[in-house]
């Protein structure tokens, strides 16, 4: 008994990867029921499990499972399985030799999301600053075209990661999701998906509410700068992402009422239309190698200029940004603490009510019925 085949969902980061995440784990059992499983168990054990191949920074603490479970489990259940964690993105080619072997003889298909670049390059640099970069919006673009090599194109072009799995799959099983254009049905990228892996894509359970929220022109140079100013306080990962993460961003950053887009600044539109057309290029002429799932036009650079770079607002703009944003942040703390004390509240009449009378013996209220009827 072993799994008739196995779908990684490598991301990339950026292109719908947590709604596509929501829409399976809030259906999971209606898809069990349609044949498919999610070795080694649920959302957490996956992501620990492929810490655990990846080591490094993810692996630095106890984890729920590994990756040999994932493989145990692959092995002794029926159907399909499905992993979706963007850490497999970035995986090196001796990790990815290694995974392919460790699940053989099941066949493996890697699904890799893709959006266009004029999209994708201002949302990794404010996701970067999520992770407590200070790197400049202009510093940032200089070197992802001046530096080929660089990360984000290791993990965000579809040929480059193609190239590093490629090696290790069969014809057809990389299978590339383009993600739809700003506008259309977000249903769109789930019936994409589902295409791919076999799932019927008409399930009961949505999410609800965006799941990854971007930043605003102004909050994020004001994360920028605010990085800049740490120095060595609150590294990275869990003391940054327990404190800036969770209260600076979630309560006041992303949660601007009118938040400036982030662009492509007028200077680098020419080099991301023609990187972008260099990439859908390339993909066609691997249409016998990789299967490409939506349109290649969704590929083709859909550039907003900027009206401004970040660093053109000004020191008030900030000031004003910043005390805003620390006004929502005390609104939501304000609302925390009420809630934290109505909790409270209701535990405390919850425990000074007298406890509730046990039931009578059937018996006994036989009894008294019937000298009630005599």
């Amino acid at each position: 008994m072993t799994a008739s085949a196995i779908y990684l969902h490598i991301g990339a980061p950026k292109t719908g990867t947590s709604f596509l995440q929501r829409m399976i784990w809030l259906n999971k059992e209606e898809l069990r029921a349609q044949g498919f499983f999610f070795p080694p168990g649920n959302r957490r054990m996956q992501f620990d499990a492929v810490a655990d191949l990846r080591g490094g920074i993810w692996a630095d603490k106890e984890l729920a499972a590994t990756w040999d479970l994932v493989v145990e489990r692959a092995h002794l259940n029926e159907g399909v399985a499905l992993i979706s964690e963007e850490l497999l993105c970035g995986t090196p080619p001796e990790q990815i030799e290694r995974i392919v072997s460790s699940l053989a003889p099941i066949p493996v298909h890697v699904i890799h999301a893709a959006r266009d670049f004029a999209r994708q390059v201002p949302a990794e640099w404010q996701q970067s600053l999520r992770a407590r970069s200070s790197i400049t919006y202009e510093h940032y673009l200089d070197r992802l075209r001046d530096e080929p090599e660089q990360a984000f194109w290791q993990v965000q072009d579809p040929v480059q990661v193609y190239r590093r799995w490629g090696e290790f799959l069969e014809p057809g099983r990389f299978h590339v999701l383009t993600v739809p254009p700003p506008g259309a049905d977000p249903k769109l990228l789930w019936r994409r998906f589902c295409s791919i892996v076999g799932f019927d894509p008409d399930v009961p359970n949505a999410p609800e509410g965006m799941q990854n929220p971007s930043l605003g022109l102004a909050e994020a140079e004001l994360l920028r700068r605010f990085n800049d100013r740490l120095g060595d306080r609150f590294p990275m990962r869990d003391r940054y992402i327990r404190v800036v993460r969770d209260n600076l961003m979630r309560d006041g950053l992303f949660t601007a009422p009118n938040p400036g887009k982030i662009g492509v600044p007028a200077p680098y539109v020419p080099w991301v239309t023609e990187r972008s057309q260099q990439m859908v290029d390339q993909l066609a002429a691997l249409s016998g190698e990789v299967d490409v799932v939506g349109d290649p036009a969704d590929l083709a650079a859909n550039v907003v200029d900027a009206v401004r770079l970040p660093s053109e607002i000004s020191d008030s703009e900030l000031l004003d940004a910043a005390l805003e944003a620390l006004v929502r942040q005390h609104e939501a703390i304000e609302q925390r603490l009420d809630e934290r004390a109505q909790r409270r509240a209701e535990e405390a009449v919850a425990q000074a009510l007298p406890p509730a009378p046990r039931p009578l013996p059937a018996r006994v209220r036989g009894a008294i019925a019937r000298r009630l009827r005599g």
